[in-house]
């Protein structure tokens, strides 16, 4: 309960995740520090699969993102279309 109100009145780390995602690029990293959530990959495909975001026009892009390491990781974004994209 501390943590919803450190975020944001009934803010959950899944709301937080999905509104983190409409303003940039997360690996799962990222996500971990940025809304606590450590199943990113998880996330993004429950919302790929939800019909009503289908409906709505709301997509999960990703793309692979070679770190400083050499390791490569997925990173996620989420776009609704705009007059613009669609």
């Amino acid at each position: 309960m501390v943590e919803e109100a450190q975020r944001g009145e009934g803010m959950t780390k899944k709301a937080d995740l999905f509104r983190t995602l409409t303003k940039r690029w997360l690996t799962p990293l990222d996500a971990v520090s940025a809304c606590g959530i450590f199943s990113l990959s998880q996330r993004c495909g429950e919302w790929r699969r939800d019909p009503v975001l289908q409906a709505a026009g709301v997509i999960v892009l990703d793309k692979w993102v070679a770190l400083p390491s050499g390791s490569r990781v997925k990173a996620y974004r989420i776009v609704r279309p705009t007059s613009w994209t669609a």
